[in-house]
C-alpha cells in the first residue's frame, strides 16, 4: 500500500507545453499557414500530418526552436518517445535557458517509467527554476517511490510552503510522515484531507494505519 494517488501525472506536466506551443513567432508570414494546419491536424489526432506540417513550417522560415518543441510534443502524443526525446533535446540545445524542453523530457521519462531519468529531468528543471512546481512534485514522488521518505518529506514540505492548499502535496507529506514513524503528525494531515473529501479512501486508510501505529 506504499503508493500515492497519481493525481499530478501527465496532464500537469503537459499544460505548460501546450500553451507555449500555441503562440509561434515565425521568421516569415508564409510559415503561419503550416503552423495552423499542424494545430488543426493535432485537433483531429492526425499526428503524422501534424508533424509533416511542422516540417513545412520550418522549411518556410519558421522558428527552429518552436518547430523542435512542437515536433517533440507531437511525437509524444504518438507515443514515439525516442523521437520525442530527440526533439526535446534539440529544443534544449537551441534555447538552453528554456524550461519547457526539460519538462517535456520529464514527461517522456514518466511515460517510459524511467525513474532515474525522471529524477534527472526534475533536477535539471530545478537548476534553472528552483521553485518549479511540476519538477518539485515529480522529484518528490520519485523519492517517495524509492522509499527515501525523509527526502520526499522535505520536497513535499517545500511545495506546501508556496502551495499550502495543494492536497496532493499534503497527501505526500502525510504518507512520508507515516513511513518515517511519525504517525501523530501524519494523522493530522490525513484528517485535513478527510475534512475536504470524506470519501478519500487513501486518507482514511492512512488514518487507520496511523491509529494502529500509535497502539503498537
Amino acid at each position: 500500500m506504499k503508493r500515492l494517488p497519481a493525481l499530478f501525472l501527465i496532464s500537469a506536466l503537459t499544460s505548460g507545453l501546450v500553451s507555449a506551443q500555441s503562440k509561434p513567432e515565425t521568421n516569415s508570414a508564409g510559415s503561419a499557414q503550416f503552423w495552423q494546419a499542424s494545430l488543426t491536424a493535432e485537433t483531429n489526432k492526425d499526428y503524422d500530418s501534424a508533424l509533416t506540417q511542422v516540417t513545412a513550417y520550418q522549411s518556410a522560415g519558421g522558428n527552429a526552436f518552436l518547430a523542435s518543441l512542437r515536433a517533440a510534443w507531437l511525437s509524444y502524443l504518438k507515443k514515439d518517445y525516442e523521437n520525442a526525446a530527440k526533439y526535446y533535446n534539440e529544443a534544449e540545445r537551441l534555447q538552453p535557458s528554456s524550461i519547457n524542453p526539460l519538462l517535456g523530457l520529464m514527461n517522456v521519462s514518466e511515460a517510459r517509467g524511467d525513474a532515474s531519468e525522471i529524477q534527472k529531468a526534475a533536477e535539471n528543471v530545478l537548476h534553472l527554476d528552483p521553485l518549479n512546481y511540476q519538477a518539485q512534485m515529480a522529484g518528490a514522488f520519485q523519492q517517495y517511490t524509492a522509499k527515501n521518505y525523509a527526502v520526499a518529506l522535505a520536497s513535499y514540505r517545500r511545495v506546501l510552503t508556496y502551495y499550502p492548499d495543494d492536497m496532493t502535496a499534503l497527501s505526500g507529506e502525510a504518507w512520508s510522515l507515516y513511513y518515517l514513524g511519525q504517525g501523530e503528525k501524519a494523522a493530522a494531515d490525513f484528517r485535513i484531507l478527510l475534512g475536504i473529501n470524506s470519501s478519500d479512501s487513501w486518507a482514511q486508510k492512512g488514518l487507520d494505519l496511523c491509529q494502529g501505529q500509535k497502539t503498537e
